[in-house]
């Protein structure tokens, strides 16, 4: 069988990036393509429209809820380890976890957003280290959106209490779990979480733009 080997044309694809980028009002973007072992990169536009600083391949951007990714391979971690089982309800581990219907939800059912928990609650608890469990004290005024396993629904309230969960097991905050038991290992350097470690690198800043309008 004959093995078709692909060429990667960084010209065409920069072209293509460049084109995709204005045409979506997007102020700055990096891109990394895998072929046959060889990562590629690129960037264009800017970090920041206000400074002019231009995007390249090093820099960093905000990964916003891919970092759910992290948070469930830590649990699963836990769990290939024995210190934490998929079928164990929440309240086994936070018994101050107290909404109204959930004494049986799972851990399972966090990681698989069928625990009927929303999405939609937001409340700025600090950053100190007692953030997650603050957020955890204040879940209290939640209602469950629907029956326990019945509905897959996106829920960034299951995620917030499945890295309180982490820290619980851990004796850790969730930082510093991430940064030991994924990040360190695999040598993701450059991966971070703090504003602060931010400021070692370059950064992308947020912008808004309405409809059809250009990021600003």
């Amino acid at each position: 069988m004959k093995t078709t080997t692909h060429t990667f044309k960084l010209d065409r694809w920069q072209k293509r990036l460049d084109g995709l980028r204005k045409a979506h009002h997007v102020p700055g973007v990096s891109l990394a393509v895998l072929v046959n072992g060889e990562i590629h990169e690129l960037a264009s536009g800017l970090l920041h429209r206000g400074t002019g600083v231009e995007a390249t391949s090093d820099s960093l951007f905000q990964v916003g809820s891919i970092t759910k990714v992290y948070t469930a391979t830590l649990v699963m971690q836990l769990v290939d380890s024995g210190v934490l089982d998929l079928e164990a309800t929440v309240r086994d581990v936070l018994p101050e976890f107290t909404v109204p219907g959930t004494e049986a939800v799972t851990i399972r059912q966090l990681l698989s957003h069928t625990s009927g928990l929303t999405s939609d609650f937001i409340i700025d608890t600090g950053r100190g280290d007692d953030c997650l469990t603050r957020y955890t004290k204040a879940c209290e005024e939640l209602r469950l959106e629907s029956s326990p396993g019945t509905v897959v629904s996106y829920s960034s309230v299951g995620y917030n209490l499945l890295g309180r969960i982490v820290e619980v097991v851990t004796g850790q905050t969730w930082d510093d779990a991430l940064r030991d038991r994924v990040l360190a290992p695999v040598g993701l350097a450059c991966t971070v979480t703090l504003p602060e470690e931010v400021l070692r690198f370059r950064a992308a800043m947020g912008h808004l733009g309405g409809r059809g309008r250009p990021n600003s």
